[in-house]
């Protein structure tokens, strides 16, 4: 299991501060009590000791905090490896997984599998880079480098004309057979969630924020019982391009508890209280979304790699 750890390097600023006052004035998340408590057990480390709270810090010092391990949600660690090579790897990570450590994710990440050589054929790595990542509930492909210099160049061959990001996904509703949803996204005003974004094919308001071009092609590869499954080609590539889009587009992502048939219930989930007519109207446990094809030329050959859809769906 890895350790967390946080390293702070002292100003100059901040000469002469002791260290509890540093960390009560700095770090707020605890109460004083809290962090002569973490003192006292040895969590934090001065420039390479054990720091007691009347240690008067300096301009240029390492202190080091290791917090006490929590317990983490669980996750679904499959994850297989589709291409690899001496520098970077291609992989099928699951749709419970988080790619990197975030919040109350640590250990219980695809960061850490790597890190630890939990990964069946794939060796340990320190040096780790996610060139392209997921949400924790989109499951498929993850191309990942060993190096910043590969990391790199693997983005400058997904910028190209011929690389290709293709999804798939599952929406609500009876799609057209095939759709170019050219436009821009922008944060929603009007969303209970501040972090929802929106789509739309007409110029956004004078006043959007955060406004970015989108587009996304899509195309039905199957209807069934009031949903279907489409391919999803993106060709920008921004944060919940394909969640958005659909979701201003009236065919909501199923399984999404933001983007989905109703954003309130990604308040419930965060909290931990979503109800079984919650579950029932988001018809998955997670977002039916999946990087499904990854087409790319890279050191002289094409590279075309398939994660196969994780749903079973009527034929």
């Amino acid at each position: 299991m890895l350790e967390r750890k946080s390293l702070i390097q002292i100003r100059s600023e901040d000469d002469g501060t002791l260290v509890i006052e540093y960390l009560c004035r700095r770090f707020t998340y605890h109460s004083r009590d809290k962090w002569q408590g973490e003192l006292a057990a040895g969590r934090l480390i001065l420039n390479g000791c054990e720091a007691r709270e009347d240690d008067a810090l300096h301009g240029g010092d390492c202190l080091e905090y290791r917090p006490e391990p929590r317990p983490e949600p669980s996750v679904d660690t499959s994850v297989a490896v589709l291409e690899s090579a001496a520098d970077w790897a291609i992989l099928n990570k699951s749709g419970n997984l988080p790619c990197h450590p975030a919040g109350c994710f640590f250990n219980h990440t695809l960061w850490a599998l790597i890190k630890t050589g939990q990964i069946t054929g794939l060796s340990a790595h320190d040096d780790i880079h996610f060139v392209t990542r997921l949400d924790r509930e989109t499951s498929g492909i993850v191309v990942v480098a060993w190096n910043a210099e590969t990391a790199h160049r693997i983005t400058k061959a997904l910028a190209r004309p011929d690389a290709v990001k293709e999804y798939r996904v599952l929406v609500e509703g009876d799609f057209p057979d095939a759709l170019e949803a050219n436009g821009w996204l922008w944060t929603a005003s009007d969303a209970v969630v501040s972090k929802k974004r929106c789509f739309s094919t007409e110029p956004p308001p004078d006043d959007a924020l955060n406004v970015m071009t989108a587009w996304t092609s899509f195309n039905s590869v199957r209807r069934f019982d009031g949903m279907s499954e489409l391919s999803a080609t993106l060709h920008t590539g921004r944060t919940h391009q394909i969640r958005a889009t659909l979701c201003s587009l009236g065919f909501p992502v199923v399984g999404d508890k933001l983007y989905g048939v109703d954003e309130t219930c990604f308040l419930r989930f965060i909290k931990g209280c979503l109800t079984s007519d919650d579950l029932k109207r988001l018809k998955m446990p997670r977002q039916a979304l999946h990087a499904y094809r990854l087409s790319l030329s890279l050191d002289g050959r094409v590279i075309n790699a398939v994660a196969p859809v994780p749903w079973t769906i009527p034929l």
